[in-house]
């Protein structure tokens, strides 16, 4: 069991959760399919629905780790040395003093307007 960190747009908390293995990754994120959404400063590895930009209709926008919105939920979890999931070194009250903000679908399409 890892000790991860998972933002929710949909409700607009950060709470601490349980990891054992990918289908948890899969069921906290709510999707079929998860990739690599980067890396945080403390080398967490931030996960993401694949299929976010087609199916999500909240985001999460974190400039720090990345410049535009991650579409749905994020999960933060720790890797070890050997590449296998470890706790996360950051805690929710550190994710949560990152620069962060919630936006709904539309709030993201007028971010991108011309």
């Amino acid at each position: 069991m890892n000790k991860a960190v998972l933002i929710d747009p949909y409700v607009g908390e950060i709470t601490e959760v349980v990891v054992n293995d990918w289908r948890d990754i899969s069921k906290l994120l709510k999707c079929d399919l998860f990739c690599s959404g980067g890396y945080t400063e403390t080398k967490d590895a931030i996960y993401v629905n694949d299929e976010g930009l087609y199916t999500e209709t909240m985001y999460v926008k974190i400039p720090a780790w990345y410049p535009d919105p991650y579409a749905g939920r994020v999960l933060i979890l720790g890797v070890d040395a050997h590449g296998d999931s470890a706790d996360a070194k950051m805690s929710v009250e550190d994710v949560k003093k990152i620069e962060h903000e919630f936006f709904n679908a539309a709030q993201v399409r007028a971010l991108y307007a011309f």
